[in-house]
């Protein structure tokens, strides 16, 4: 095909999607729902909403004046709903008359094994996700970290903490070391995690542009020959290689051996526990993928905004510091985390804060009416509690913006304040996510920060440096912020 023809069906396409859009422009039924105003015909409000100059600046400016329900422009012309009302979401996410958005679920099969319990449903979805229930455990990468700083005075801890990560996963959930998967996938898994990380202004066009391509030949696209389809398709062989390989370790090992990793736990759950077993051999490799790609970016950003907030405020480390100190003292030296309740609000509040996926789009796949908590009142003046939205239309989750709602977590919710959790201001009601009421282990991956410590000076091998975290990049704005000073040990 030529370049003119190429141009010519481009153009014929654009076209009749651009007529669709139109089309289904004048059949939409929440147009009456006010939103900001769209400055853009191609693009809506998508950039502003997606592509922020920092985090969630528009849709906490939107939320703040238009309430938690109202309407932006998607490309050409589409209306688009955005929820963060509690009762919404909690129809939304658990009533069948929604789905994730078709290019979302096309992606995911193009990262995970089509048995991943993300990426499938039905019974096979619930009875996968019941047996995946394990928590994992904390890692510490604290010497690696102590290592590093003495080498230079300035450390770009991304990359640190996202090789922890994967590091804590491999060794926590699989059970072996990093360096057993082999370097090609490393190098693959760094690979998609740039990829992940980064959204242009050009990809919400192709989303735009993918809703209206049938999902087959959408899904064929993983075969082209460009750079990070290849690495898509050599990382889904990867790991159901090493999944595969782990897995048959585990089983033919014997039984005085079995180690105490989240894969040995689920195939030898019935000989340890007297549990039944409830995920076979291929039930199990197929979550690796997911495992080691979904699990470590968001680790590794909690990680990241974690250490942003703990370098915020020195006062709140220091706090840390002493109960962590004072709970290991008091046991023998053993790791009582429920002990520590400043930890685990600590915690709580990184991940209400800073959610995995700020935002998250469901699809109706029939006529619907979504209930409200709090009425609204449309353009036209009439006050609803309901919204009755037709078959097709998109629906953005606010995730991020219903964790920062002061009617449900209290008063300054807009600020970073772990103590809400332990004075009693986190307000019970509507039961929405799995941990602590918060929606943060909702799907995707989230742009990292890129995050540095800057060391200045020590003193004969102590821990008695000055550190401060430095954010880069768009999602935060650029700022040094002062890790508090100790004069501790190594060890401490």
């Amino acid at each position: 095909m030529d370049a003119k023809t190429s141009l010519t069906v481009a153009a014929t396409v654009f076209v009749l999607l651009s007529v669709r859009a139109l089309i289904r422009r004048r059949r939409t039924n929440i147009r009456d729902i006010p939103g900001p105003e769209s400055k853009s015909w191609a693009f809506g409000n998508l950039a502003d909403l997606l592509l922020p100059p920092s985090y969630g600046q528009n849709e906490f400016a939107w939320t703040k004046f238009f309430g938690p329900v109202y309407r932006v422009k998607g490309c050409f012309g589409q209306d688009r709903l955005v929820v963060s009302d509690p009762i919404a979401l909690q129809y939304i996410t658990n009533s069948s008359s929604f789905q994730l958005g078709p290019v979302l679920a096309v992606m995911r099969s193009w990262l995970y094994d089509h048995n991943a319990v993300v990426t499938i449903g039905g019974e096979e979805h619930r009875r996968l996700r019941t047996a995946l229930n394990v928590g994992f455990t904390a890692s510490a990468i604290s010497d690696q970290l102590d290592a590093t700083v003495e080498k230079s005075m300035e450390v770009d801890v991304s990359p640190m903490l996202s090789t922890g990560a994967l590091r804590a996963i491999t060794d926590v959930a699989l059970g072996c070391p990093l360096e057993d998967l082999g370097p090609e996938f490393v190098s693959v898994n760094t690979r998609l995690l740039d990829i992940a990380s980064t959204r242009k202004v050009g990809q919400i066009i192709f989303d735009a542009i993918a809703v209206h391509i049938p999902k087959p030949l959408l899904r064929t696209l993983i075969h082209l020959p460009t750079s990070a389809f290849r690495a898509l398709r050599t990382s889904k062989f990867l790991c159901r290689r090493e999944g595969w390989r782990i897995v048959r370790e585990k089983l033919q090992a014997p039984e005085a051996s079995y180690d105490a990793d989240i894969y040995s736990l689920l195939l030898h759950s019935d000989e340890k526990d007297g549990t039944k077993k409830s995920l076979l051999p291929k039930d199990l490799v197929a979550q690796t993928s997911l495992i080691l790609l979904a699990g470590q970016d968001t680790t590794a950003n909690s990680l990241a905004f974690g250490l942003l907030e703990l370098a915020r405020h020195p006062d709140l480390q220091n706090k840390l510091r002493d109960e962590i100190g004072a709970t290991i003292a008091g046991s023998g030296g053993a790791v009582a985390y429920d002990n520590m309740p400043l930890l685990n609000a600590f915690i709580k509040e990184t991940l209400r804060f800073y959610p995995a996926a700020a935002l998250s789009e469901r699809v109706a796949l029939q006529d619907s009416v979504i209930p409200l908590a709090q009425a609204i009142t449309t353009s036209s003046g009439k006050k609803i509690d309901a919204i009755p939205v037709s078959k097709g239309q998109v629906v953005v989750l606010g995730i991020a913006a219903y964790q920062r709602h002061d009617s449900r977590w209290g008063a300054n919710s807009e600020d970073f304040d772990p103590e809400r959790w332990l004075d009693g201001r986190v307000r019970q009601g509507t039961t929405l996510g799995p941990y602590a009421n918060l929606l943060s282990f909702f799907n995707g991956p989230t742009h990292m920060s890129r995050v540095a410590i800057c060391h200045s000076g020590d003193a004969d091998g102590l821990v008695r440096a000055d550190y401060q975290v430095r954010i880069f990049g768009t999602r935060e704005g650029a700022g040094s912020y002062p890790l508090a000073a100790r004069d501790d040990t190594a060890t401490d």
